[in-house]
């Protein structure tokens, strides 16, 4: 260490303070620094090597000094302390800023100097002693002389003491002979602090980026568009919702204009100008509301994109809770979409059955709607309060469907509950009852449904008491019950007494107008904003649909699974309509028995259910699932069927709490079993 030493002169002890800091952080390894305030009084006699004053006025002021011995004398050059440049960045363009210093020529100098570094975006106002009162003046800015602001001004920002500059430092170094290496070094050090600040600055951007980043996920798990905007129309915030219905991507379109984005005026016009809260829009086919809502005071708008069908969909919802979970329809004639005119006659003919007393055998292929023409049915009759209750003949047992239509009595059988069973007939009392898949019935069930439809009463199994009931049947069929009849299989007196009004529903390929009706009402449903490529469009027109609707159901929920982006190509789709044609691949393994094709699909579907909102299945979770349906299975049981699924390659087990995931083969074999099975 070099034995230099050095006085520092300060007006102030804040000042002196704060300048011998900097001085021994730059130059303490090699220089002895000693200092002085005058508001402290000065020693009479003053001999050193160096002696720096901290400003010309420092100099001047030379009271009750009466000798002075030095080698160099050095008036120092002040400028910023850097750290604070930032608050005055902040200040508001245009703003007038009283600048208040405890010397007139300082207050200018630093003026001068803050023009000089770029904090030219406010106009600074010198203060002078004894004028209290600035007009239009909100914000006063101090280098450490806050003391001295006039008392009504609010806001007072202190810029801390100014510091020496670089060439004073150098001066000094200079003085002190110290060697290239060194000064070299003390220059790094001085220009060390910047960067720091650099580097603040660096870290605070990454910190906003992922808060950015964080708010756009957040906005991004919403089901709605969601777009704010300012006055002018520039946009902040576009969530990939909304960036999936007008097919751009989410962070390109953020701090443009809105009409560049959106080339459509009536909505722009709507969002920017509207008096209206709410109004409908057509996007690409996809039904939507457009909520505004104005932010007077940020000078922000917010619009939300609302799905029509979803908003519908959560009314329904809201309004069946409220139902008390009792037996009631889910649809009416308006859910039957169709407006090809061989539906449309349909629909008509069902209106007039509807308004009839009686029993109504609605036929058609599978996945055709037969269910969804007999909740409408019901839903338009004079029985539309009371209850409705639909039953899957072909799902149950002999034994099982004859306790659930007619109930039972205690004792009736092992197992048979206490107090014995209301049947689905006595439930359905001054209602409708839906028997769907009426031709897998057996000749036993035969015989006790046709005394139903004579009689109008029912006798439960293992009791002797005869019970009135007045109910409405509606039954239907894919199967050729004439063929049965021929055979033996079905009671002819039994066909006519349900086949008394007779609907016949058409398949897919005679109402091909349909197609496209139903693609878009599909998608809408799913609550995704997506393209269909007119490739796809033109092989679904040309397409046999064996499985009707529901074929074109699972068809779609397969494609929007595994599309890419937002435009559904021909290479989604699933590999039935593949190369491979229409045959059944003979690489699924056999099941026993219809059950266990159910359970199957059943355990598949809930699991591809939660992977696509982003949750593994656990067995617990499926087993709750099942306790709702018609398959109950518990956890162990689960755990068995899982393990079978994963070895044939349809799902992947996660170890402890990951639960489960489905394959792409997976979602392939359950888009099998639904469409080969008529499976809902």
């Amino acid at each position: 260490m070099s034995g230099s030493s050095l006085t520092l002169i300060a007006g102030s002890t804040k000042t002196k303070e704060a300048l011998q800091e900097q001085l021994e952080l730059l130059l303490g390894d090699y220089v002895h620094v000693k200092s002085h305030a005058a508001d402290e009084g000065l020693p009479h006699s003053l001999e050193d090597e160096i002696i720096l004053y901290s400003s010309d006025a420092a100099y001047a002021n030379k009271k009750g000094m009466y000798s002075v011995n030095a080698g160099k004398i050095i008036v120092g050059k002040r400028t910023v302390n850097h750290e604070y440049i930032d608050k005055l960045l902040r200040i508001p363009d245009g703003s007038s800023v009283l600048l208040v210093n405890d010397d007139d020529d300082a207050t200018i100098n630093l003026i001068e100097s803050l023009y000089q570094l770029g904090v030219d975006h406010i106009q600074f106002i010198p203060f002078r002693k004894g004028i209290l009162f600035y007009e239009d003046v909100q914000i006063a800015v101090s280098p450490g002389e806050t003391h001295l602001c006039p008392p009504y001004i609010k806001e007072v920002i202190d810029i801390g003491v100014r510091l020496f500059d670089i060439t004073t430092i150098l001066e000094v170094v200079e003085s002190c002979g110290l060697h290239k290496d060194i000064s070299s070094k003390i220059s790094e050090r001085y220009i060390s602090n910047i960067i720091e600040l650099q580097r603040k600055l660096v870290y605070a951007e990454r910190d906003a980026k992922q808060m950015s980043e964080h708010i756009q996920n957040v906005l991004g798990t919403v089901d709605d568009g969601i777009l704010v905007v300012n006055g002018e129309g520039l946009i902040s915030v576009f969530n990939n919702q909304l960036a999936a219905l007008f097919h751009v991507e989410a962070q390109e379109v953020v701090n443009k204009y809105l009409e560049q984005v959106m080339n459509r005026r009536d909505i722009t016009q709507f969002i920017m100008e509207g008096n209206d809260e709410s109004k409908f829009f057509e996007i690409d086919s996809v039904d939507v509301v457009i909520f505004r809502l104005q932010m007077i005071k940020e000078h922000t708008i917010v619009a939300t994109f609302k799905s029509v069908h979803q908003a519908l969909e959560i009314e329904k919802t809201a309004q069946r809770e409220m139902r008390n979970k009792g037996f009631y329809t889910k649809y009416c004639f308006d859910d039957i979409i169709g407006e090809d005119e061989v539906m449309k006659k349909r629909k008509q003919i069902a209106k007039k059955l509807a308004l009839s007393e009686h029993p109504i055998l609605i036929q058609g292929e599978t996945g055709t709607g037969k269910e969804l023409f007999a909740h409408a049915i019901h839903e338009h009759s004079l029985r539309k309060n009371g209850p409705f209750l639909a039953v899957n003949c072909s799902a149950l047992t002999e034994t099982l469907l004859e306790s659930e239509l007619f109930g039972y009595e205690e004792g009736a059988f092992t197992g048979a509950q206490k107090g014995g069973k209301k049947g689905l007939f006595e439930m359905a009392d001054n209602g409708t009852i839906f028997l769907d898949e009426i031709g897998d019935i057996s000749l036993t069930v035969q015989s006790h449904l046709l005394r139903v439809l004579q009689e109008g009463e029912i006798r439960r199994i293992g009791g002797k008491r005869i019970i009135p009931i007045n109910v409405r049947v509606i039954t239907a069929t894919n199967k050729d019950l004439q063929g049965k009849m021929r055979d033996g299989s079905f009671r002819t007196d039994l066909f006519y007494r349900l086949n008394v009004l007779n609907l016949n529903i058409p398949s897919l390929k005679e109402r091909r107008a349909d197609i496209p009706l139903l693609i878009k009402h599909l998608i809408t449903k799913s609550g995704k904003w997506v393209k269909v490529e007119q490739e796809v469009l033109e092989y679904f027109m040309q397409y046999e649909w064996p499985g009707n609707i529901r074929e074109l159901k699972s068809t779609i929920d397969y494609m929007l699974t595994v599309c890419e982006g937002n435009v559904v190509t021909k290479s989604d789709l699933p590999f039935i309509h593949g190369l491979t044609g229409n045959s059944v691949p003979s690489e699924y393994p056999a099941c026993e028995s219809m059950l266990e094709m159910q359970e199957r699909a059943f355990i598949l579907e809930v699991i591809k259910q939660c992977n696509e909102k982003g949750k593994a299945a656990s067995r617990e979770l499926i087993s709750s699932y099942s306790q709702d349906s018609d398959i109950f299975l518990s956890p162990q049981q689960i755990r068995r069927r899982l393990n079978i699924l994963e070895s044939e390659g349809f799902v992947i087990k996660g170890r402890g709490r990951a639960g489960t995931k489905i394959t792409v083969a997976g979602i392939e074999y359950l888009y099998f079993l639904k469409s080969e099975h008529g499976m809902h």
